[in-house]
C-alpha cells in the first residue's frame, strides 16, 4: 500500500525573491546595484522637476502626477525586473541607468552653478 506524505512548502522571506541561496554573489550586486540607480534616478528626477525641469520622457511625465503611478514606473516594476532577469542581464540596463544619472547631473549641475 502506498503511503500518502503531507509537505508543507516554508514560508519565503522577502529576500527570497532575489533567490539569495542559488544567486552567485555578483548576480546579487547586479540586481542591487540596478535598483540603487533606479532610486537615484527617481530621486534626481524629482530634484530637477521640483525647480521647474520638463521629464523628456513622456511616460514618466505622465506618472509624476499620481504617486501611486510613481510608485508603480519607479519602485513595482524595477523590483518586477530583478526578481525576473538573471543580474548578467541587467548589466545594459545598468550601464544605461548610469549614462542618464550622469546626464541628470550634469544638467543639475550647469543649473545650480
Amino acid at each position: 500500500m502506498a503511503q500518502i506524505t503531507n509537505t508543507i512548502s516554508p514560508v519565503r522571506s522577502p529576500l527570497a525573491m532575489f533567490n539569495i541561496r542559488n544567486a552567485s554573489p555578483l548576480d546579487l550586486h547586479l540586481k542591487i546595484s540596478y535598483l540603487v540607480l533606479q532610486v537615484l534616478d527617481l530621486v534626481l528626477t524629482l530634484l530637477a522637476v521640483s525647480i521647474g525641469a520638463t521629464e523628456l520622457n513622456p511616460v514618466m511625465r505622465a506618472s509624476l502626477a499620481s504617486p501611486l503611478q510613481l510608485t508603480v514606473m519607479k519602485g513595482g516594476m524595477p523590483l518586477l525586473i530583478a526578481w525576473l532577469i538573471p543580474g548578467k542581464l541587467l548589466i545594459p540596463a545598468i550601464a544605461f541607468l548610469l549614462f542618464v544619472l550622469g546626464w541628470n547631473a550634469n544638467e543639475l549641475f550647469m543649473y545650480f552653478f
